[in-house]
């Protein structure tokens, strides 16, 4: 109230304010958009990061045994129907999302299955190679087959001469050993993690 006991107009008491100071005040509702938007952007890289700690289990796994259980693909295989309902759900193309990336697994599939017949790859490999490819999609699938190619010409050639180096020390008959092709798909697989979480981060 004004001397005289006049009041204030209504428009010099809102440019007064309420007298407490700024930080006190409410946030603005842009605060919390933020902070959804934020949350939702993290959900794809998490399913990355999901399928990366799936495919070192299966590199371990194959190292330690020389199998790869269903289990690991299966868990990736999961992990991309969680992708594509996300994707799909926010509004990406179906197609996108879910029928090119299946088609990608198919030919990875049909692909490895003959190097399966012709017994250069174990039935485990095949499945979570498949798995990856529908993870990497027909962009990233032809790249991640030559990775893996490349790296399991690495691990076979390691492998032979850890075999070597062990039958020539115990004096035994060197035969053909298992190859623990799980570990080079590993290392194609994070590679397209790590190219798929680039982009979504971007």
């Amino acid at each position: 109230m004004a001397a005289g006991g006049q009041h204030l107009p209504a428009a010099i008491l809102l440019e007064m304010g309420d007298g407490r100071p700024e930080r006190h005040k409410r946030q603005p509702g842009n605060a919390r958009i933020t902070q959804v938007d934020t949350m939702t952007s993290m959900v794809e890289p998490g399913i990355y990061l999901m399928v990366a700690a799936v495919l070192f289990w299966a590199a371990a796994t194959d190292i330690k045994d020389r199998r790869i259980p269903n289990i690991q693909p299966l868990s990736i295989l999961g992990l991309f129907g969680v992708l594509a309902l996300w994707q799909v759900g926010r509004g990406d193309n179906i197609a996108d999302a879910l029928a090119w990336p299946v088609l990608a697994g198919v030919l990875v599939f049909g692909f490895c299955l003959v190097l399966f017949a012709l017994n250069l790859m174990g039935g485990g490999d095949v499945k979570l190679m498949a798995a990856v490819a529908l993870v990497a999609g027909p962009a990233l699938s032809p790249s991640f087959v030559v990775f893996v190619t490349l790296a399991g010409g690495i691990v076979a050639v390691c492998t032979l001469v850890h075999t070597y180096a062990q039958t020539t020390s115990n004096n035994q008959a060197m035969t053909a050993p298992q190859v623990p092709y799980g570990v080079a798909i590993m290392a194609g697989g994070l590679w397209v993690c790590l190219q798929k979480i680039s982009v979504t981060s971007a």
